[in-house]
């Protein structure tokens, strides 16, 4: 996994496991922005807790860039 940096444009050369433990916080931001997201939506599209979760994981990439506040984005899985 390779993340950069948006200010210094460092690159991170990374496992999974380690960006898990690494960036938590910023997971769970990005997690809770996505779910009261996803929730806002029109009452017919609402989705379960576990099926918001595995959306969010199933495209991180997508999720971590834009709904994290990070200065670090995932620029490659």
């Amino acid at each position: 996994m390779i993340l950069k940096n948006k200010l210094t444009h460092k690159a991170l050369d990374i496992s999974y496991p380690e960006f898990r433990k690494k960036f938590a916080k910023e997971l769970q931001d990005a997690f809770e922005s996505y779910r009261r997201t996803q929730l806002n939506k029109y009452f017919y599209n609402f989705k379960e807790d576990n099926s918001l979760e595995f959306n969010f994981y199933f495209d991180l990439q997508w999720n971590f860039n834009n709904f994290g506040n990070s200065v670090w984005f995932i620029e490659k899985l």
